[in-house]
């Protein structure tokens, strides 16, 4: 037969571990996440992997890639309707080197919308994007595509009226 005084110290022990250590730092984790629900993110999926001639050639890929999405960014915003903006942008460091025959490019683009909103006296902005990033490692190519993602919206106050 078995002891079950022995079996049921164990599970004791862990309900006082979880009530002493686990849950406040849940609790902390809980009160310091704010931040954390600023945005949003959905991972890519690998892009197919690609074989170039050799190093030179998958850099050259890269940096024509990066000219392809600066090329896609709006220098000014335009209006959609009265009191919204759009503005497509595009965020990189452009192709990085990070060691003998090994580059990345990651990039978002994506549209940026400001609307005023007279009940809040403020400038409501927001942004949404897609998510591209690749690696060459030598002459190979490899990455991912297709993630996206978006920012809460940021306020700011109305300017004030021009006299």
């Amino acid at each position: 037969m078995e002891d079950t005084t022995t079996l049921a110290r164990p599970g004791c022990a862990r309900r006082r571990f979880v009530a002493m250590f686990a849950l406040p730092i849940a609790l902390c984790a809980v009160v310091a996440a704010p931040a954390a629900f600023a945005s949003g993110h959905l991972p890519g999926f690998p892009i197919p992997p690609r074989s170039f001639a050799d190093y030179a050639a998958c850099k050259a890929f890269l940096e024509q890639t990066a000219r392809d999405d600066r090329a896609r960014a709006e220098a000014q915003p335009r209006e959609t309707e009265p009191g919204v903006t759009r503005q497509t942008l595009v965020i990189s460091d452009g192709v990085t080197e990070s060691g003998e025959n090994q580059a990345a490019y990651r990039v978002q683009v994506g549209a940026q919308f400001r609307r005023r909103d007279e009940a809040r006296e403020s400038i409501v902005t927001t942004f949404s994007y897609d998510e591209n990033s690749y690696r060459c490692n030598g002459g190979q190519l490899s990455g991912e595509s297709g993630a996206r993602g978006y920012y809460q919206p940021g306020y700011e106050p109305l300017p004030a009226p021009a006299r």
